[in-house]
């Protein structure tokens, strides 16, 4: 007779590999909805149809990018300074584009031009340096050589503008990539991508260039390089003054990046983007029939097949318009980067179509970068040190959770409900599969276990390990949601025997991605930090207008109903609980509010708060991005859905450092209490 209780064995004890299922569900649900697009598209044959997708393009961006408010005063700026250079002068900007909020941006000017020329909006990918990066500077600078006006203003956590830095101004949150998705996280809590607040320095950035006497508002392009050319493609979804878009090393195809495992920051994802088809050929039929040029290393992470095929599939709009020509694809053998071969060809397009001069010969030389230093805007080369008083996407979205709960309609269980319960394809059964019993002794406590498996979703197997005295009688069963599924009871075997030894029996529980369910890794980062296996699949997810954490709760809620069915035949009419510890904390209350049968809920740490991590600059762990649901902290706090808990019991430790006294409230419910 064992004395300890394990989980399962490779597959699920040999019989499934559920490794994959997360992943062939969020594959297959994205597929489908990209897969009735693409047939939408291909359907279209006029002009009206061009513009009816369009339109509908752009009222979901409109919802989704727009942080815009109406009728703003153009945006001034602080000259900082000058860079002579023989073909252009730089100039060196504050942009002071809201109440105290503020962009850095370097104005490249070309000389001896004496009417108005077109201009270009230069957005940076994932450089350290931002606007001031060799390869931007050298894009930007070709272009001024050749007769452009060119703004290259730094993203949101690039160059000067880094968010999170201590008293010395030293980086807390290591810059662009990481400071993207800490920053972006937040947003997802309130309901938004923190690619509005891009698009809005971009805009706002357009509006200033409208009001320069060089420029001609009318001939204004953007053009953009990895997360640059991303920022692109998202305003050319909402911004109809673009004339032109050079767009390098970006554009693919969702299904092609999606099935390269490959994971993408914050402002590179668009809830519920996946439910109206959006796919990469959508940026480029936003734009028809105005010129774009998509650039294409052959050798970079964004596939290069995924470019060809949208490319080609998306000049079917501008065939239709009229205008095949003015979508134009380039290619280069190099890995991921705005090589000068690429450079050139961006170059030579936006001149030909945005310059005073398009059949001139154009400037090819390659520009010598400025010293970094030299093209600073602040004096401390950090805006938040020179300007403290600039609000970042950090106290934005604190601003706009207010905004949005003054606003919010539906009760917040009713929320929870329709976001736990939407898009989820049940069975008609559970078809569980039971192992045969296995005898134990824990202490003096006889013992016997079962290994379980059942369909959540007709693709998606949860499991578990049940766990009931022997030799006393059942007075519960209780649902054990452990921070890493059934793998955790070895190490819970003084916890398991204290509640065998009361009589109760234990389902520790295995949703989805954890314990026996764990999904396959699928990129080269570990599987559940930041762009790990279950980062990327969680933003997958979000794309769907879904989430892991919802899905997961899900699984709780059939886990419950397996018990039920369970009972019924071997435990007699006993009350179904449930434990939460570290994320099962958070899951299991979620769960436990919208489930009445659940009759005592017990956390072993406080469940995660959404509005606390709003309000929290420096929030963490990494991990805890595994519990987004998008707009929960706007719809549906924890506070909110106390009430459903009356008749019930309900214990929660007071959290470290709580002023909150232990209380007992009305009706047995029983909040921070040790």
């Amino acid at each position: 007779m064992a004395s300890q209780i394990t989980g399962f064995g490779p597959y699920l004890d040999g019989s499934y590999d559920a490794s994959l299922q997360v992943q062939l569900n969020a594959y297959e649900r994205t597929t489908a909805h990209l897969s009735a697009r693409r047939a939408a598209s291909d359907a279209m044959r006029t002009p009206e149809d061009v513009r009816a997708r369009q339109e509908a393009l752009r009222a979901y961006a409109d919802g989704v990018l727009d942080a815009s408010s109406a009728d703003r005063p153009a945006p001034t700026a602080i000259v900082t300074g000058t860079v002579e250079r023989p073909t252009f002068v730089l100039t060196k900007l504050v942009l002071e584009t809201g109440p105290t909020q503020r962009v850095t941006a370097n104005l490249y000017l070309p000389r001896d031009t004496t009417e108005r020329t077109g201009a270009v909006l230069f957005l940076c990918g994932h450089a350290d340096a931002g606007k001031a990066a060799a390869r931007y500077q050298a894009f930007c600078a070709r272009l001024a050589s050749n007769g452009l006006v060119v703004m290259a203003i730094d993203s949101i956590g690039q160059g000067e503008r880094k968010s999170y830095l201590d008293a010395a101004g030293r980086e807390e949150v290591p810059a662009n990539v990481v400071e993207h998705s800490h920053a972006g996280v937040q947003c997802w809590w309130t309901g938004d991508t923190i690619a509005r607040y891009f698009v809005d320095d971009a805009r706002r950035a357009i509006d200033y260039l409208c009001t320069r006497p060089e420029v001609d508002p009318a001939r204004i392009g953007v053009a953009g390089n990895s997360g640059g050319s991303t920022q692109a493609t998202w305003l050319m979804l909402i911004e109809p003054r673009i004339a032109a878009a050079a767009l390098g090393c970006f554009i693919t195809s969702r299904q092609s990046y999606q099935r390269s495992g490959g994971a993408q920051d914050a402002e590179q994802i668009l809830p519920g983007g996946a439910l109206i088809g959006i796919d990469h050929e959508d940026f480029l039929i936003a734009m028809a029939p105005r010129p774009v040029l998509v650039m294409s290393a052959n050798s970079d992470f964004f596939p290069v097949e995924g470019a060809h095929e949208t490319v080609e599939r998306a000049r079917r709009a501008y065939e239709i318009l009229g205008k095949p020509e003015s979508l134009g694809h380039v290619r280069a053998d190099h890995p991921h980067g705005l090589m000068p071969e690429l450079a050139k060809a961006g170059a030579e397009f936006l001149v030909r179509h945005l310059g005073n001069e398009p059949t001139a010969a154009i400037d090819s030389s390659e520009p010598v970068p400025i010293p970094e230093a030299e093209l600073l805007c602040t004096a401390s080369g950090r805006l938040r040190v020179d300007y403290p008083d600039t609000p970042h996407v950090f106290e934005l979205n604190q601003q706009r959770l207010l905004t949005l709960r003054t606003a919010r309609s539906s009760s917040p269980a009713q929320w929870l409900t329709d976001q736990v319960h939407r898009q989820r394809r049940t069975p008609s059964e559970l078809f569980p599969r039971w192992s045969p019993a296995e005898n134990h002794r824990l202490g003096d406590v006889e013992v016997r276990s079962h290994r379980a498996m059942w369909w959540s979703e007709i693709d998606v197997l949860n499991a578990g390990v049940l766990v009931e005295p022997a030799d006393r009688p059942t007075a519960a069963l209780e649902i054990a949601c452990f921070a890493t599924g059934s793998a955790e009871l070895a190490d819970r075997t003084d916890w398991l025997t204290e509640r065998v030894a009361g009589g109760v029996a234990v389902l520790a529980l295995d949703v989805r991605g954890t314990g026996a369910l764990t999904p396959h890794e699928i990129n080269p980062f570990p599987l559940d930090e930041n762009y790990g296996t279950l980062y990327k699949l969680m933003t997958d997810l979000i794309w769907l207008g879904d989430s892991l954490a919802a899905a997961r709760v899900f699984d709780i809620l059939r886990a419950v109903e397996l018990i039920a069915q369970h009972r019924a035949k071997d435990l007699g009419d006993c009350p179904i609980r449930l434990f939460g510890a570290g994320p099962g904390a958070f899951l299991g209350y979620l769960a436990a509010a919208i489930e009445p049968r659940i009759q005592r809920i017990e956390l072993e740490s406080p469940p995660l708060d959404p509005t606390t991590v709003v309000d929290t600059r420096m929030h963490g762990p990494q991990s805890n991005w595994q519990h987004v649901i998008p707009g929960m902290a706007v719809h549906c706090g924890l506070e909110d859905l106390l009430p459903l808990f009356n008749g019930r019991d309900l214990h929660i430790p007071q959290p470290a450092g709580a002023d909150l006294a232990p209380t007992r409230r009305p009706n047995d419910l029983e909040v921070y209490s040790d």
